[in-house]
């Protein structure tokens, strides 16, 4: 670089081993009980989306797309667009393509980005679960990422989580 243009973006500093390890272990215990929601209602792949969304809370939690507001939101929003959309086009991978594309619009307008919420839509777009799939599983597991996250603020010195709620 020259005296003259700005200097090139670093990479993040790499956190002491202790830290790297603990919050390792802590979002493999969030994926876990993420395993165990997706056992328990019968749908195993709709836990993709918030692995994302946990990992995304574990690495880089003061991130907009980690924040709660952000993962709620951006879950149901996409959610819901999903489900009106495969009601009116039926499930395909058309359907889930569309669907995962047109979710950035509301996750946008509600200021509540979060790229995993599209995989949310594209499951529901090929799969066309029934519309109580939003509460079960989709908030109840937005739910638990953001208590994870929350919890891991906590336990784990210099970390804060969330940076902000609304």
């Amino acid at each position: 670089m020259t005296a003259t243009s700005p200097e090139a973006p670093r990479p993040p500093a790499r956190p002491a081993l202790p830290l790297a390890l603990w919050t390792t272990l802590a979002a493999t215990a969030g994926l876990l009980l993420l395993a165990g929601v997706g056992a328990a209602t019968g749908t195993p792949l709709f836990a993709l989306p918030f692995a994302a969304s946990a990992a995304i809370v574990a690495v880089a939690p003061g991130a907009p797309f980690a924040q709660p507001r952000s993962i709620l939101l951006g879950h149901l929003a996409a959610g819901a667009l999903a489900l009106a959309l495969t009601a009116a086009a039926g499930p395909s991978v058309w359907t889930a393509a569309v669907a995962a594309g047109l979710a950035t619009a509301p996750m946008l307008l509600l200021r509540a980005p979060h790229p995993p919420a599209t995989a949310t839509a594209a499951f529901i777009g090929m799969t066309a679960p029934d519309p109580w799939f939003l509460v079960s599983p989709v908030l109840i597991a937005s739910v638990l990422v953001v208590a994870g996250g929350v919890a891991l603020g906590r336990l784990l010195p210099g970390r804060r989580y969330p940076t902000y709620w609304r």
